[in-house]
């Protein structure tokens, strides 16, 4: 039976398109592009558009220009996290539980977007959109939360609240290597599920890899979620941005100043890419903060309005927020109704064809922007800080607010934007708001999780908090069991030496398959918790050589290559059960790894073969097979097959080969399933693996072998410097509880 990657992948692909939209079907061309802006932490008054004189925004203000500049624009929540969860949902997040900013908790399934909501991508891949995420995630920080898990094709950004800016601080390699909340900060970019060496001030590359992006996908519909993490703090700019800003005297608001311009570059950058090729007027663009500036911390400016970042009053929740969508939208509008965040989300999968199979909170905005409709897209907007018991509404100009408070406080927004002068609570309109929000109120779910401001109670609930496999070292925890198995046998290689004895021996000379290697004892040994395989250049006399031999075996005077092979052949076998071997792999070319079973009886292939990770040149490209091997008639092997090309994995993680990865086989009397890294690639139907003789050879015991081959599969190692390592952390064998 084929794995996902052949026959399940095409029937998949073409149930999946059936299932499209027609227009999405025939008429990819006519759906247009959607691009999210997310400044953080940027103030109200920070933006041309809204009337700031210290800090000039042109290109910001182009969207603002080219379309609609929304004076009345929300937000669903005054900081990062649940602002943006509203977002990337089209949802108030009170309903799924996501009602405070996240921990940076790698462990943690439940610290970020759960599973029950679909991300504007999810939404939009359904009718053939490409997406990708940059800059600031905050969305959940377990591998289960990534971005590529939660609907984008594409990441490159960070996972937690906030970033260093310049890349020399960037010295933690994954967040495997945290110790504390604010670690994530500096993290090594991430690029798909993988880490990279960036050199470029943060703005810059994320500015960088959106125009690229834009570059790539101009011919098909995309959606791409630009997260800048400026203006958030630390407050760090390099002189470039610096130099523009010598009229401030103020340290803090000049680099503040300093950069909003990153920021406003790179969106000039995008429109510029947007003009060049032509997809204007194909592409909505909105700009907007996903909360108002934290005034004390970076000198933020949110004008006439009332506090900032994490406040209920109008600066906390009021942000700068503009469209374009130019033939679609007129230029230079001017829309003083409220609106929300979430009315991206909603606006994008109308014109998408696309629909979420959650309820959304937000509406298409396009309506009410042409006329279309003339009343106001929201009757009421809400907002619920569960921890404090805090909440506001707004309807139209009247909004009720408890903030920090023991009182409600009514305020007419259009007289009174600045929420200066509380109005008297006797009136119905006042009744009517508050009994309005109770009633949405008891829609809501309380949070899912402990959030920032509760990081010492989650600590001591959870003390292995920060305690993770280091994706680049070996794993010294102890063996995470599967439910309903035990452990039977392990070789957790953590005393430096030889491998031992009762467990392994070795294979001698030349083996098998017109290898190029010696295999040897020498070449295999393990230090700091490893066993390492060593592939050398050396020349070894061949013994067995005969000058005018035609068989392989004998004809070569010399190995020029040495290698290890060991196995448990007769010290261990076992029958059912998982075997998962976690390791790292050179990809040099010439070398062929692997990890396998044979069984104890018959000969090969009739013995049957596994292959839980081989890897090769299979046609000339470099591809990790999983695969099994039966006998015919003719005593020959018949193939379960699977060949996925290494291009595949590195493009979803881009450090792949530094990495340590942990190879999977589940074996039952129905099946062997072969894994890498938790994705199946392939299952072989154990009905039909039938020698010719009746016998099947997945029914009996089987031992293990790790080795690296050089050269025949593995290609011509003869450009390649040696030595090369192949570097085995651990062997764990479980089989199911009696």
């Amino acid at each position: 039976m084929k794995s996902i990657f052949s026959k399940v992948l095409v029937l998949l692909a073409v149930s999946l398109y059936a299932l499209l939209p027609v227009k999405a079907q025939n008429n990819k061309v006519d759906l247009p592009n959607v691009i999210i802006i997310l400044a953080d932490d940027l103030g109200y008054g920070d933006v041309g558009f809204n009337g700031c004189k210290d800090i000039p925004t042109p290109n910001i203000d182009r969207i603002a220009d080219n379309g609609v500049k929304f004076t009345n624009g929300y937000v669903t929540y005054s900081v990062c996290g649940p602002s943006r969860a509203g977002i990337i949902t089209g949802r108030y997040q009170d309903r799924f539980g996501f009602g405070r900013n996240p921990l940076l908790a790698p462990n943690d399934t439940l610290q970020g977007l759960p599973s029950t909501e679909e991300t504007l991508a999810t939404v939009l891949g359904r009718s053939g959109y490409s997406s990708m995420a940059l800059g600031k995630w905050h969305l959940g920080s377990h591998k289960s939360q990534y971005p590529l898990r939660r609907g984008f094709d594409e990441f490159f950004g960070f996972l937690s609240g906030g970033h260093q800016y310049f890349p020399e601080e960037w010295t933690l390699n994954d967040v495997s290597e945290i110790k504390r909340q604010y670690d994530g900060y500096f993290t090594k970019l991430m690029r798909n599920n993988g880490r990279v060496d960036e050199k470029e001030y943060i703005t810059d590359a994320l500015s960088r890899e959106a125009v690229s992006f834009v570059d790539r996908k101009a011919n098909s519909p995309f959606f791409m979620y630009l997260a800048y993490n400026a203006p958030h703090g630390p407050l760090q700019a390099t002189e470039k941005y610096l130099s523009r800003f010598k009229h401030i005297k103020d340290k803090k608001r000049k680099t503040y100043a300093a950069m909003v311009s990153a920021v406003d570059d790179g969106v000039g950058l995008l429109l510029d890419k947007l003009e060049e090729l032509g997809i204007s007027d194909k592409t909505m663009v909105f700009f907007l903060s996903d909360n108002g500036g934290p005034e004390e911390k970076n000198a933020s400016d949110n004008g006439v309005l009332r506090d900032g970042k994490s406040s209920l009053y109008e600066g906390g929740i009021h942000v700068p927020f503009a469209m374009q969508w130019p033939g679609t939208i007129p230029k230079g509008m001017i829309y003083e109704k409220p609106v929300l965040s979430l009315d991206m989300f909603a606006t994008a999968v109308h014109y998408a064809s696309a629909k979420s199979k959650n309820e959304l909170d937000g509406v298409n905005v396009l309506p009410y922007l042409t006329g279309e409709k003339t009343d106001e897209p929201h009757k009421y907007l809400y907002w619920r800080m569960y921890d404090y018991d805090d909440y506001a509404i707004v309807s139209g100009d009247d909004k009720v607010v408890k903030y920090r408070s023991e009182v409600d406080e009514f305020y007419n927004l259009k007289e009174d934007i600045s929420e200066n002068n509380s109005l008297p609570l006797e009136g119905g309109r006042y009744q009517l708001l508050k009994d309005t929000y109770m009633l949405w109120n008891k829609e809501m779910k309380d949070p899912l999780f402990l959030g920032l401001t509760q990081g010492k109670e989650y600590n001591q609930l959870n003390p292995d908090r920060f305690v993770m496999v280091n994706p680049y070292k070996p794993d010294n925890l102890s063996p995470e069991i599967p439910d309903g198995y035990q452990l039977i046998w392990s070789d957790e290689f953590d005393k430096d030496g030889k491998p031992d004895e009762s467990f392994w021996s070795y294979e001698n000379g030349f083996v098998r398959n017109e290898e190029l290697q010696w295999y040897q004892e020498d070449n295999a040994n393990i230090s700091e918790g490893v066993l390492v395989i060593e592939g050398r250049r050396e020349q070894v006399k061949n013994d067995a050589y005969k000058k005018k031999s035609q068989r392989w075996k004998e004809n070569r005077k010399y190995a020029e290559y040495t290698s290890a092979c060991i196995k448990t052949k007769d010290k261990f076998s076992f029958k059912y059960g998982i075997l998962e071997v976690r390791a790292r792999i050179d990809t040099s070319m010439g070398m062929w790894p692997a990890i396998w079973t044979l069984g104890i009886d018959k000969r090969w292939p009739a013995n049957g073969e596994v292959d839980q990770m081989e890897y090769y040149r299979h046609k000339g490209e470099a591809k990790l097979l999983a695969n099994a091997a039966w006998a015919n008639g003719k005593m020959k092997p018949v193939w379960d097959s699977e060949k996925i090309p290494l291009s595949y994995f590195i493009e979803k993680q881009p450090d792949w080969a530094q990495r340590f990865h942990i190879w999977k086989m589940e074996w039952t009397e129905e099946y062997i399933r072969l894994y890498l890294d938790d994705e199946l690639l392939n299952e072989i139907d154990l009905s039909k693996t039938i020698n010719a003789d009746g016998s099947n050879p997945f029914h009996q015991p089987q031992y293990i072998l790790l080795n690296l081959a050089i050269g025949a599969n593995g290609g011509n190692p003869s450009q390649t410097t040696f030595p090369r390592t192949y570097e085995v952390d651990y062997v764990r064998v479980y089989q199911t509880k009696k």
